[in-house]
């Protein structure tokens, strides 16, 4: 019986392993949104968020018999959490960020905090959950906009008009402004379609701690410690396409010298099949590892990490206090911007830097968007797909 040729060897053999990486990464990289093996029909399977979910609706039962709120502090916390909260035409999911928030914190870390709740209508009563009991017993403070406020009759316009740019922004700011005046280190303005994971706060605090070591040392203004991410903006971006053709250049020179070297040294390999390798299973290794996509060859690694760009949304953004007087200072309540693209411009202007906490350590929950009705489709693929490999 006849043997193989040698290329013909090879191109078997790599045949196999090309079909079975192929199936490999058709499993692993199913919830991957950078890859094109990306399988939407399960990737938004809430998996840990699911058994969060219980574990802040048993949390807030129990909260509703609670008889008192908090009582007041005689020093500032450590982190003033800011919830600006609406009505939504369906379900209302600020309960469960509130109680997502407090669930499985000791009493010392539940000290350190400040929950600012601000029920954001001129009339707090069209809010569903004005008259609901944890409201009186979870949160530090609940905001309302008084009668006396003087812009009480912009937000009405506002409300009635349908400006909700203008309107959330108002709102990020006021709410903001009353976070800061409790004296807090840092203040966190949380979404209120936000889950917190088990451990949240001790995760952020350490965060924060290493982004004070970095940005001393370097003198470097910084803006905000993000706690939420979209992973579909983390792919193989057109912006950084020579890293890409740089990396998969080397790949090939490489592997193609070795083979050469090889050739020279020991002759086993037959030219047909040097230029076999090089001109089509190199390239064709090359392009699986993007097919894979990015987030699963190039993971970010757990801990703090710069994210300048690619940053969204606003779900969840803790600030220093001390760059909050100056960000102030350029928010525009007349420009047509969302709250994560005024953050962005003014953050680009004023060239300051901007972090992420990995894996986060929130997760978005509404299916229906508070911005209106043509936000809906959008708000249910604001997920975090990292979110979701917490162990429970």
């Amino acid at each position: 019986m006849p043997s193989l040729h040698p290329t013909s060897t090879v191109c078997c053999i790599f045949s196999i392993l090309y079909l079975l990486s192929l199936r490999y990464y058709h499993s692993v990289s199913s919830r991957d949104p950078t890859s094109y093996f990306f399988d939407p029909s399960h990737a938004y399977e809430p998996r840990y968020s699911a058994h969060r979910i219980q574990e802040a609706k048993s949390f807030l039962s129990r909260a509703s018999n609670w008889p008192s709120p908090p009582e007041p502090r005689n020093t500032p916390p450590t982190l003033c959490v800011g919830v600006v909260t609406v009505r939504r035409r369906r379900e209302q999911y600020v309960g469960l960020t509130v109680a997502s928030l407090l669930e499985g914190l000791t009493e010392s870390e539940r000290n350190s905090i400040f929950l600012d709740l601000l029920i954001a209508h001129t009339d707090p009563m069209a809010h569903p959950i004005y008259s609901e009991k944890w409201v009186e017993t979870l949160p530090d403070r609940v905001l309302r906009y008084p009668p006396d406020d003087p812009d009480l009759q912009q937000i009405r316009e506002w409300e009635k008009g349908g400006w909700y740019r203008n309107k959330t922004i108002y709102d990020f700011t006021h709410l903001m402004k009353d976070c800061y005046d409790t004296g807090a280190e840092y203040i966190a303005m949380v979404e209120d379609d936000t889950l917190a994971a088990t451990g949240w706060l001790s995760s952020t605090l350490h965060a924060l701690d290493t982004i004070q070591q970095r940005t001393t040392a370097a003198q470097n203004n910084w803006i905000y410690l993000r706690l939420f991410y979209v992973d579909d903006l983390l792919g193989w971006n057109a912006e950084e396409w020579p890293r890409y053709l740089s990396f998969a250049f080397l790949f090939w020179a490489a592997c193609t010298g070795v083979l050469i070297s090889i050739h020279r040294r020991f002759r086993p390999i037959p030219t047909s099949t040097i230029y076999t390798i090089s001109g089509l299973f190199i390239p064709a290794a090359i392009a699986l590892h993007f097919l894979a996509g990015r987030q699963t060859m190039w993971p970010m690694q757990p801990g703090v990490h710069e994210m300048n760009r690619y940053g969204c949304c606003s779900q969840g953004l803790v600030f220093p206090r001390a760059i909050i007087p100056s960000f102030l200072e350029h928010t525009d309540l007349t420009t047509d911007w969302l709250v994560d693209m005024m953050v962005e411009k003014i953050a680009d202007q004023q060239e300051w830097m901007r972090w992420v906490v990995v894996p986060p350590v929130l997760q978005h929950i509404g299916a229906t968007s508070s911005k209106g009705h043509g936000f809906d489709r959008s708000a249910k693929t604001i997920w975090s797909f990292r979110y979701e490999e917490y162990a429970y």
